[in-house]
């Protein structure tokens, strides 16, 4: 049963199209990309770092937002790199490549829900070695989050650190960050964080 369900959400793309469209999650992730590309108009950077791009939903927003950005893209899939590539975004480079293996610098990272499969302060630390200013997105604790963290780790075996913005903003600012937080769903708990490097 779990290899069939498995199947089915990580199998043909049309599958795992029609979940995310499925309210509420579509709407949702739809908050949170609206909420990105205001933030990062305010920034206008030159290149962008994307960290776990998934089916590029966040990917393809932000290369028609921003065009004359140039986006990297990386992911840990590779089928996921050679989907994506499909996609034919002319501003943006999609990479099989793990976060905590970047060597190169940006001038800003951005993360929609990967943040929360990481140990917070390892995260952090690389965000302050790859890019000068961070977007991303984390959750706190509410029935869906509860009801969505044993499902997640059912069909990928990883959990979800869920964090409230206050303790998350303490963390951040003790490893010397600025922070901003701006709260998007509150169905969700989900946020944005704005990091910028002391």
């Amino acid at each position: 049963m779990k290899k069939l369900l498995s199947h089915l959400y990580y199998g043909a793309p049309e599958i795992r199209a029609l979940m995310f469209l499925v309210p509420p999650l579509y709407c949702f992730r739809r908050e949170i990309a609206e909420a990105f590309i205001k933030e990062i108009s305010k920034i206008n950077p030159e290149n962008i770092l994307e960290i776990g791009f998934s089916d590029a939903f966040l990917t393809k927003r932000l290369s028609f937002a921003f065009p004359n950005s140039k986006i990297v893209a990386i992911d840990t899939s590779y089928k996921g790199v050679l989907r994506a590539e499909k996609l034919g975004l002319r501003n943006v480079e999609f990479k099989c490549l793990d976060f905590f293996d970047v060597k190169d610098k940006y001038d800003l990272a951005v993360s929609m829900h990967v943040f929360v499969l990481f140990d917070h302060k390892r995260a952090l630390k690389k965000i302050g070695e790859v890019s000068k200013t961070a977007l991303i997105s984390l959750t706190g604790k509410s029935l869906f989050t509860r009801l969505h963290r044993p499902f997640h780790r059912f069909f990928t075996g990883m959990d979800v650190n869920i964090i409230e913005p206050e303790e998350y903003e303490n963390i951040a600012k003790g490893m010397g960050f600025k922070v901003w937080i701006k709260r998007v769903n509150a169905i969700e708990r989900s946020y944005i964080v704005r990091l910028e490097r002391v």
